[in-house]
């Protein structure tokens, strides 16, 4: 059996920092079985508009983007056009993955296909909903 796939909504890649939340060590604790990161395009999309900007959000972006190219192949970026969170639901859907949000409204579309879905338990822990 292949690696456990986690895919990881733009929100989520902007905690580290929010937050001082190394997400990619918390995820090697919280999921114990090999896992594979994934990212939508889009979602590199989003982050290097919200990089362009001023202030803690721009740099949160730009943040994320590091720590994106610094683990290389830890992320799997695949290719889309849809809406990030159409495309989120789609792929976890297809793919029985797991999902990394803190969207509300993402959140409840992933709980009512039965999807595993990790958010912010608090201010310095993720953690299963």
């Amino acid at each position: 059996m292949g690696a456990r796939l986690i895919v990881i909504d733009t929100n989520f890649l902007l905690l580290p920092f929010k937050y001082k939340i190394n997400i990619i060590k918390e995820l090697d604790y919280l999921v114990e079985k090999n896992h594979q990161l994934v990212i939508s395009s889009r979602t590199m999309d989003e982050l290097a508009m919200i990089g362009k900007k001023i202030g803690k959000d721009g740099m949160a972006a730009r943040l994320a983007m590091k720590m994106i190219d610094a683990a290389g192949k830890g992320f799997l970026v695949v290719e889309s056009s849809d809406i990030v969170d159409d495309w989120i639901v789609s792929y976890a859907s297809k793919n029985n993955a797991m999902v990394c949000t803190n969207d509300s409204q993402l959140r409840r579309r992933l709980k009512a296909l039965k999807l595993k879905v990790i958010t912010m338990k608090s201010k310095s822990r993720i953690g299963f909903v």
